[in-house]
């Protein structure tokens, strides 16, 4: 389980270049990734950095802060075959109108195709690999918080479970009342169908929007409590019914946090 509500930030430093990002993870219905502070000309790894977010994380607000400090040194490439190419051609060029080649390596070097530098990849890969590291911090933030949601929800699941246990074992019956003699067993016995069905969902390992199963089979049990509530009136049943919304209520709201 995963708590929709998270914090992580990664520090990272590379030469004279330091990248600092943070992401924030805030309850939200759907998945929604906003990234602020990295350049309009880094579409693309804007892209990437979404892309990942998307393989680990299915719910929630996700925002995103780059900070990137100083300049990347750049590694230089000289292509040895462009430059030898232009060095044949310009001694045959030479040759044919009886020229003296006069090739200065200054002049060369500003050909097209002759040096590249490397800034735009490196710099690329650093922050990509700040941000990847921060999304797995933020993971290990999202589960941590989850075993504490998991708990608590686990408590008032069992209070919630001993509470219908008791109504069944009532074999509950409203008094004779203006619509005639009603029972509410069908009631209690699909939300008690329903509560096993969710404390499955809870202990599942590997299941995606865990959060929507659960709040789906909260409002399912709450129809059928509402229902038995407004057929009896019992001295015990009644006040055990309402208890147990108490208990569900609680359940759902955690719910709401749940990825």
């Amino acid at each position: 389980m995963k708590s929709m509500t998270a914090y992580a930030s990664v520090y990272k430093r590379k030469n004279s270049q330091t990248v600092q990002v943070t992401l924030r993870s805030s309850n939200f219905k759907y998945l929604d990734i906003s990234i602020h502070d990295l350049p309009a000309q880094n579409i693309i790894l804007e892209e990437r950095i979404k892309r990942d977010i998307k393989k680990k994380i299915t719910r929630g607000k996700i925002e995103v802060y780059v900070s990137v400090k100083g300049h990347m040194e750049n590694d230089i490439y000289i292509d040895e075959k462009n430059l030898a190419r232009y060095i044949v051609e310009a001694k045959k060029i030479a040759r044919k109108y009886h020229l003296q080649p006069c090739l200065e390596m200054s002049a060369l070097f500003n050909l097209p195709q002759v040096i590249s530098w490397s800034e735009k990849k490196t710099q690329d890969q650093f922050l990509l690999s700040a941000a990847q590291d921060a999304v797995k911090k933020l993971l290990c933030f999202k589960e941590k918080q989850g075993e504490v949601i998991k708990k608590d929800m686990l408590k008032n699941l069992k209070y919630l479970k001993k509470n219908i246990e008791l109504i069944k074992s009532r074999n509950p019956r409203t008094i004779q009342s203006e619509t005639g003699k009603e029972d509410i067993n069908e009631e209690v016995s699909l939300a008690s169908f329903y509560v096993a069905d969710l404390e499955k969902k809870i202990h599942v390992q590997k299941m995606l929007s865990k959060g929507k199963s659960i709040d789906f089979l909260t409002q399912e049990i709450l129809r059928e409590l509402n229902s038995a509530s407004s057929k009896t009136k019992d001295r015990i049943t009644a006040p055990l019914l309402v208890e147990s919304k108490n208990y569900l209520d609680r359940i759902r709201e955690q719910a709401q946090n749940v990825e």
